[in-house]
């Protein structure tokens, strides 16, 4: 019975420190082709040194997290970096989609580097 006693009571604040953090998971999605996963994608946590890359499915996994709110910053070469808010919860985990677009250059930037290059030669 002591035995049973002492099991139930390591297994009680096993259980009861596990939950003093929490976890960010999330999914990237490349806008541009009707939200597939966007694979290898950065997110970070802004102000930390926290980062990951998004695996093959564009899954991502923040773990041990203090509650809080958080900002992730998530970029991509050729997309627009993103910033969102996300607030965390040691008995929630947070999930997050987000779909990035390409970027772009307005069509007057691309004309204007253009003629400097005109010149230069």
């Amino acid at each position: 019975m002591k035995q049973l006693a002492i099991l139930f009571f390591i297994l009680f604040t096993t259980s009861a420190i596990a939950q003093d953090t929490g976890l960010i998971v999330g999914k990237i999605l490349d806008k541009e082709m009707d939200n597939t996963p966007l694979p290898f994608a950065n997110v970070s946590i802004k102000g930390t040194s926290n980062s990951v890359t998004s695996d093959i499915s564009g899954m991502f996994l923040f773990e041990n997290l203090k509650d809080g709110d958080y900002t992730l910053v998530c970029n991509f070469a050729g997309y627009e970096t993103k910033e969102i808010k996300v607030h965390v919860d040691s008995y929630h985990p947070a999930e997050i989609k987000l779909s990035l677009e390409a970027f772009s250059l307005p069509i007057t930037e691309v004309a204007s580097a253009q003629n400097i290059d005109k010149k230069e030669i």
